[in-house]
């Protein structure tokens, strides 16, 4: 029966093979050393920021009321901003910008070039989101100062692609609001040249003034008539009194009656004519109304659009870099020394448990 190794025998083994296993370690150590002195380092910059809430791009309501604003976006904010930041149109300005192609030494001529440069970038170039909801935009490279511009413009370029998209909406909403107030200033052209036409057709200048005194003296008529149909029922029974003066009292009640009637149909006209124009000038004054809410918000609009939106909230500009970010040597050597120590240790077991099995 063969007898089993046991954790004794290995650490005899080791400290027997004990100088081929730190000989190994330390050439595979001093290799990594070279190597990665050899190696160039780069340097990371980084600026933060918060996206902003759409509230802010917003017209204020018309009137006294106030409504409470968001100045910090929401999970819906920021992700339009992540989308933009990592979008292929922000990578291009960079690689224009800064001429990354030389840059990175990558031929621009070359079928793959743009596969390249995008590749390279996304190894060194990040947009996310940390623990706080803010927005983290790091760029790596081995130029400490070229590395905090690129960082700084990269910020500025997603700003002004969101301002952009911001400009289009309210130029949008602004054209919209624009052909309503067209469209209302003409219907409310049309208003105000019907109510002309109808007073100057029915001659009518005040509606409440002209109805109060045909109002007035069609009483004033029915008065004048009762009184001389009373009198002239009183006289004609009367002995004494002239024909001449019954048939001039009755020539005066007659020209009454044709007056009132005259003053009845007028009133029908002019009350017909005055519904009308009371109707259109109701119809002129609500228009009006909205039409001046519409030319606020429009002002409102034009004032926004003019001004640049409030689409990020900078919180940290980035600056250049004093120490490097990587590579950390010490600990790729010490990796290199503490992996080579085992895997030598290992080497060394199997190769004596090799020797304790007969093949044959």
């Amino acid at each position: 029966m063969d007898q089993k190794t046991t954790l004794v025998d290995i650490i005899k083994l080791i400290y027997k093979r004990r100088k081929k296993i730190l000989i190994a370690t330390f050439l595979v150590s001093v290799i990594t050393a070279i190597v990665m002195l050899m190696m160039p380092n780069y340097y990371k910059a980084i600026t933060t920021f918060y996206a902003a809430s759409t509230d802010l791009i917003k017209p204020d309501p018309i009137g006294g009321n106030v409504i409470q604003k968001k100045y910090y976006g929401n999970k819906d904010d920021i992700d339009r901003v992540l989308t933009v930041a990592n979008s292929g149109v922000i990578r291009k300005k960079l690689v224009d910008k800064f001429d990354l192609y030389n840059h990175y030494d990558i031929d621009s001529t070359e079928k793959l070039s743009e596969y390249k440069i995008n590749k390279k970038l996304s190894k060194l170039f990040v947009v996310k989101k940390n623990e706080r909801d803010a927005i983290e935009l790091s760029i790596e490279d081995k130029d400490r100062k070229l590395v905090a511009d690129i960082a700084n413009s990269a910020r500025d370029m997603i700003q002004s692609e969101l301002s952009g998209i911001v400009k289009s909406i309210q130029q949008s909403q602004m054209d919209s609001y624009s052909k309503k107030v067209k469209a209302k200033n003409q219907q409310l052209k049309v208003l105000i040249d019907s109510i002309k036409r109808i007073k100057d057709r029915y001659s009518i200048f005040d509606i409440e003034t002209q109805g109060e005194s045909l109002a007035k003296e069609i009483t004033q008529t029915k008065g004048n008539l009762a009184f001389m149909q009373s009198k002239l029922s009183l006289i004609k029974n009367m002995r004494g009194i002239k024909r001449d003066s019954i048939s001039f009292l009755k020539a005066n009640i007659a020209g009454n009656i044709s007056k009132l009637h005259d003053l009845d149909s007028l009133a029908i006209v002019f009350n017909s004519a005055s519904m009308n124009v009371g109707m259109l000038v109701n119809q002129k004054n609500q228009l009006a109304k909205q039409l001046a809410i519409d030319n606020v918000k429009l002002n409102q609009l034009k004032s926004m659009l003019e001004a640049n939106p409030k689409v990020l909230h900078i919180v940290e500009e980035a600056k250049m870099p004093l120490r490097k970010y990587r590579p950390v040597r010490s600990l790729y050597v010490l990796g290199a020394f503490i992996l080579t120590l085992l895997f030598s240790i290992l080497i060394v077991v199997i190769m004596e448990e090799n020797k304790k099995i007969d093949w044959n």
